[in-house]
């Protein structure tokens, strides 16, 4: 899927998908699961490594 297939789905601008996807953007929450839907996949999959779900769920980070 293209940057700005993606940024339409989602509702949003191509610069945002890009400044996510290569400058490290962290999106809203909102954002994050329309991106997550757009793609058909779980929001924690995309957005969060193991590490950082290791942590939420011992309420660490």
């Amino acid at each position: 899927m293209s940057v700005s297939e993606l940024a339409r789905r989602s509702g949003t601008t191509r610069q945002t998908i890009t400044n996510i996807e290569l400058h490290g953007q962290e999106p809203g929450v909102k954002l994050a699961l329309l991106i997550a839907q757009a793609l058909n996949k779980d929001a924690k999959d995309i957005f969060f490594d193991d590490f950082v779900i290791q942590g939420l769920q011992k309420g660490v980070v």
